[in-house]
Order: C-alpha cells, then sequence, then structure tokens
C-alpha cells in the first residue's frame, strides 16, 4: 500500500504549496520593508514584532516543503539509545562488599569483575 505523501500527485501538491506559502512570505517581506522604510527609525513595536516573526514561519515552512516535500514524512532509523522503548536490558555497576558485580541479561547469574 502507498503512503499517501509517496503519490505523485501529493509530491507536486506539496511542493505547490511550499511555493504558495514562499510567495506568501514575499509579500509578508515586501510589508515588513515598506513599514522600514515609511518611518523615521524607532523601536519596533509588537505588531511588527510579529510579523517577522510570521515571515521566518513561512520562510522556514516553504523551503522545507518546496526542497524537501514528502521526505518530511520519510521514517529515519533512530539508535537505541535514543529511543523511548528499551531494547536491551541497561548495564550498570553496583558495589558490593568492596568488589564490583556487574548485572547481566539473565538475572539469576552474577559475574564479578576486579
Amino acid at each position: 500500500m502507498v503512503r499517501w505523501h509517496e503519490m505523485f500527485a501529493a509530491q507536486i501538491g506539496l511542493r505547490a504549496l511550499g511555493a504558495g506559502i514562499l510567495s506568501g512570505a514575499w509579500l509578508v517581506g515586501a510589508k515588513l520593508y515598506a513599514i522600514v522604510h515609511a518611518h523615521p527609525p524607532s523601536q519596533a513595536s509588537m505588531g511588527e514584532w510579529a510579523l517577522c516573526a510570521v515571515l521566518v514561519v513561512l520562510l522556514v515552512a516553504g523551503n522545507a516543503l518546496l526542497f524537501v516535500g514528502p521526505g518530511l514524512w520519510r521514517q529515519v532509523p533512530i539508535p537505541g539509545r535514543w529511543s523511548a522503548a528499551l531494547i536491551e536490558p541497561r548495564q550498570f555497576d553496583v558495589l558490593l562488599d568492596g568488589r564490583t558485580v556487574r548485572a547481566s541479561k539473565h538475572a539469576g547469574t552474577k559475574g564479578a569483575d576486579s
């Protein structure tokens, strides 16, 4: 079964959506440019900061969709040490009676490490 993002129409649609978002970012950038050059230098208002934040989000999302497209949903392998599931029992050292005992995979067996 083909996943939705692997279909040709979805690939084209995701990249077209990215181009559309970048077009919207261009409009927001043009508005910011007009605001900056219309007034004498002063502190930026909260609305101008919000418009800058919107511009950054649009640029990041648009570039991700345009250049990576369906690759954003590709599954990548995660090493065992970074995954949430415990794949193998953890190894730990316990200090017992002056010697180190290492816990093994089998609960009943213990080996002494000196």
